[in-house]
């Protein structure tokens, strides 16, 4: 036996950790069967070796243990050794450490640093838009004649903040003797990469990352021991970023006019004494360098003959600015790294005679470009795109704006010259190249890029296009996780609520999330608004400035959706109690939604009431129903289209927000009395759950007919009525049945959006239509899965058809992970792997044999260990196998339903 996988608050060795009571968990390995944890104890001592805590023995199967010792020490390195003994008596033990960021913001002594401000426009256009919405809306509720605005035709009026070129900081300065241990602490208004003598401190990019800089900033550490010289250069280039970049929407500025640093290197010296070298006057700055404009939406201009060091003489001083440091945050999450390199697939010339690159893979991130032979000055374009058009040519429908997608690379003039960009990233498979000649495919590296996230999850089966599926949903993923959950790594690079709330689970079976979902639940609690609503995108998209006053329910859920989740797959209760508060109170601002009467000025559904002619029981029902105000019910149905023929989302809305919505009322409502009662609050519990009841009879009354069908017909409508248990059994019944005629009368298509899409396929077999759900899941055919793989997606597409039969293409994203959430049914029901208690203690292993493939296998990697699964069909006989780590137990259900128990270790049967 041994221990392994030493982590603290679910991380490797972390340096930055602000905790003061982090949890320690760790893994057993073990060479025998059914070997489980009897006993643990854990110490922690410092860098003097001083025992800070020694845990009481847990006579215990626990995996984690939360710290219980010392107030832990700003910067310091703390070693802890864990103790296990199991059921035969023999005992492991392993080490590991974490460090500590500022336990207090007083450990600050930097000053935010600032250049001399380059011109900005007299009135920032967010203001512009934000003012010129609230007297739109002013006006329509005055009942004047309003000629309404979408919010992007206002900003598209506006204009642009000007690009500006990077702002580059140095300093030099002299160590004093040889140095022991060197730490980095640094965060910037924009994005930075820091070098210490011409030597990057981190390998990771777009530093501090996407925070509401105006609520929290996040810093992060580094180990810059072997950097450090006795004369040193310290230089950090800051780009705009999203503090000052064009956003979304935006025309730029979106939390401020002027870049900005914040560092502070602590050098511990071989004597033990201290040198800090902090952001002060001392500073310079200089505008010049090779990097002329940095937009993460627009793109890079590089210009090569200003790569050059910084030059003293033309610098000048730094302006110190007094801003408060009490929002300053140490990192612990995963870094953006460099994932995946895709050397191209091809080059070529198009029919209208462009110069083409096919990657084969559509991904996040930009081109490392080799050039040979340049001219000096020439300048090679770099435009990036998903897709090609029905004739073979590059396409993205932004190309001509400010979110082109466009890197300029402007030569030196040398044999060869290698360019990357840093403070940029890009969604796209195809490149179009502009400049230079006679390139080659070995010219073109693409690197995806995506928040360094341990992968834990596989699926493999005998079905090529289920694999590619899988695939797909992957490379979405990674594509989507760049510092925060994103919708798409184009247009918007957005933290889009609902696409979590829907994706989560496959997500958390994918790759290790903790640590990025529970710094982004952070940001939700801090976005949301006095009312108690969670908005729809965190970071707010503040120039979404129609979207910024109330959270729609489906989307606001994460808040209690994503915490249930991470309990579940990794069984820290403390999740659940940190974001415990924020889920009541977007409980209470539903309910207040709900309780809103409709009226001709708060109803904008296709379902409409006449309160004249209802009785009093049917007037208290409207109280517990979700007709009012706007809601994105479920989003993206695909036999709902615009006049083009392609899905259209806010149609999709109106139609079915009263039927889905009043469904995930009762969702989140159930949801929050289970964790109600976990954390002992009964009195909570009881009364979401009574809310919950009444919901379900209000439902029932008005949206049921008399023939026992809902008022509103669609897929998924009823999807949700039964995943929530919206009327008695005697009538779900009936709403299967009704369900899996809709499908079949659909061609066995899908017709269902956001909210549905990820219970679809689980409700028919819950319901016993398991030949219906299999042929949706392997259904060919324009809506469906399948349908994205025979067409050459190699990611997940926005909207079902975003590439139609007849060769269109629509103007959405092709990397959109939220359709995707069925890698979670993959998961759980054909390759069989189901999660029985939180943290993976005990786990059922249960395929769904009636599913028609003939072999699959797959791993997913738990806080517990690697559980191996494999099930192969052999004629009238299958054979199982697989390997469960120790301290699992698990139990498998037969084909013919008997359950075995196998505990842990390797098994492997015929049956």
């Amino acid at each position: 036996m041994k221990l392994v996988n030493l982590r603290c608050d679910f991380l490797n060795c972390p340096l930055a950790v602000t905790n003061e009571k982090p949890i320690f968990s760790w893994e057993i390995e073990s060479d025998e069967s059914n070997s489980y944890q009897k006993s643990v104890q854990i110490s922690v001592i410092d860098e003097q070796e001083n025992i800070v805590w020694k845990s009481k023995k847990q006579e215990s199967g626990i995996n984690q243990l939360r710290y219980q010792g010392a107030k832990l020490q700003s910067g310091q390195r703390y070693y802890f050794e864990v103790i296990v003994i199991d059921n035969r008596g023999e005992s492991a033990s392993a080490k590991s450490y974490f460090e500590t960021g500022y336990m207090s913001h007083a450990d600050w002594k930097a000053h935010w640093i600032e250049p001399i401000p380059l011109p900005q426009l007299p009135i920032n256009p967010l203001s512009q838009a934000q003012d010129e919405n609230q007297a739109m809306m002013a006006a329509l509720m005055r009942g004047e004649q309003v000629q309404m605005k979408l919010e992007e035709e206002i900003l598209n009026a506006l204009p642009l903040e000007p690009y500006d070129p990077t702002v580059r900081f140095y300093k030099q300065f002299s160590c004093q003797s040889k140095i022991k241990k060197a730490r980095l602490a640094i965060t910037a208004h924009g994005i930075y990469e820091a070098k210490i003598n011409g030597q990057a401190v981190t390998d990771t990019f777009l530093n501090p990352g996407f925070t509401t800089y105006d609520k929290r900033i996040k810093y992060q550490i580094y180990d810059v021991t072997e950097l450090l010289t006795i004369q040193n250069n310290f230089e950090v280039t800051v780009a705009d970023g999203w503090y000052k970049g064009k956003i979304a929407l935006g025309r730029g500025c979106e939390y401020g006019e002027i870049p900005g640093l914040l560092a502070q290197l602590e050098i511990t010296l071989a004597d033990g004494s201290k040198q800090i070298i902090v952001t002060d006057h001392s500073w310079q700055f200089s505008f010049d360098g090779p990097i002329r404009c940095a937009d993460l939406f627009l793109g890079e201009v590089y210009d090569a003959n200003q790569d050059l060091p910084f030059d003293i003489r033309n610098s000048q001083k730094v302006i110190v600015k007094d801003i408060p440091d009490n929002h300053l945050e140490a990192d612990n999450q995963p870094g953006v790294r460099i994932l995946h390199e895709i050397p191209a697939k091809k080059v070529w010339q198009a029919p209208n005679g462009d110069t083409l690159v096919d990657f084969g893979q559509n991904l996040a991130g930009f081109v490392k470009l080799t050039i040979k032979d340049c001219q000096p000055n020439e300048e090679i374009t770099l435009e990036h795109g998903e897709v090609l058009d029905e004739k073979g040519n590059f396409y993205y429908v932004f190309s001509d704006t400010n979110k082109a997608q466009k890197d300029v690379y402007i030569c030196r003039g040398t044999k060869e010259e290698v360019y990357q960009p840093r403070f940029t990233y890009h969604g796209f498979r195809y490149l179009r190249i502009t400049g230079g000649d006679n390139w080659k495919k070995e010219q073109f590296i693409a690197l995806a890029i995506s928040s360094n996230n341990r992968q834990t999850g596989e699926f493999q089966c005998d079905n090529a296009d289920l694999n590619q599926l899988q695939q797909n949903i992957y490379w979405s993923q990674i594509s989507n996780n760049i510092t925060i959950p994103t919708d798409c790594p184009t247009r918007e690079k957005a933290g889009w609520t609902g696409d979590v709330v829907v994706y989560g689970p496959t997500a958390l079976f994918n790759q290790d999330m903790y640590a990025f979902y529970k710094d982004w639940l952070k940001s939700i609690r801090i976005e949301q608004d006095e009312k108690g609503h969670v908005l729809n995108t965190v970071p707010l998209i503040k120039n979404y400035v129609q979207q910024t006053f109330n959270g729609s329910l489906g989307w606001g859920d994460v808040i209690l959706t994503l915490p249930w989740q991470l309990y579940q797959t990794y069984g820290d209760i403390s999740i659940l109690a940190d974001n415990y508060e924020a889920m009541g109170k977007w409980i209470h601002a539903m309910q207040q939604a709900a309780y809103e009467m409709p009226n001709d000025f708060n109803t904008i559904t296709t379902q409409k009431v006449d309160l004249t002619q209802m009785n009093e029981r049917q007037l208290d029902n409207q109280h517990y129903l979700i007709n009012t105000g706007f809601h994105f019910g479920d989003w993206i149905i695909p036999s709902v289209v615009n006049d083009q023929g392609f899905t259209d989302g806010p149609t999709s809305s109106f139609l079915t927000m009263n039927y889905a919505d009043t469904s995930l009322l009762v969702s989140i409502c159930d949801l929050y009395a289970k964790i109600s009662e976990l954390l002992g609050q009964e009195d909570n519990a009881q009364q979401a759950a009574d809310y919950a009841k009444r919901v379900r009879e209000a439902f029932t009354e008005e949206y049921v007919t008399e023939y026992f069908r809902l008022g509103q017909e669609m897929q998924g409508n009823y999807i949700l009525a039964l995943k929530n248990r919206m009327v008695p059994e005697n009538i779900a019944l009936i709403f299967a049945q009704r369900l899996n005629e809709l499908i079949i009368n659909n061609g066995y298509r899908l017709d269902t959006g956001f909210m549905s899409t990820p219970h679809l396929l689980d409700v028919l077999l819950d319901y016993g239509y398991q030949d219906t759900a299999w042929k949706v899941l392997f259904q060919t055919q324009c809506p469906s899965w399948l349908y994205e793989v025979k067409r050459g997606a190699t990611t997940m597409w926005e909207n079902w058809d975003a590439l139609r039969p007849d060769g269109k293409v629509h103007n959405c994203s092709f990397n959109h992970y939220a359709f995707g959430c069925v890698g979670d049914f993959l998961y759980r029901r054909v390759l069989g792997i189901q999660n029985q208690v939180p943290g993976y203690e005990k786990i059922l292993l249960s395929p769904n044999f009636t599913c028609p493939l003939n072999e699959v296998s797959g791993h997913f990697d738990s806080v517990r260990g690697r559980i191996e699964f494999h099930w192969q069909r052999l004629n009238n006989q299958y054979l199982i196998s697989g390997k469960i780590p120790a301290n699992i137990q698990a139990t498998i259900q037969l084909p013919n339903n008997e359950m075995r128990l196998v505990g842990n270790g390797v098994f492997k049967f015929i049956i």
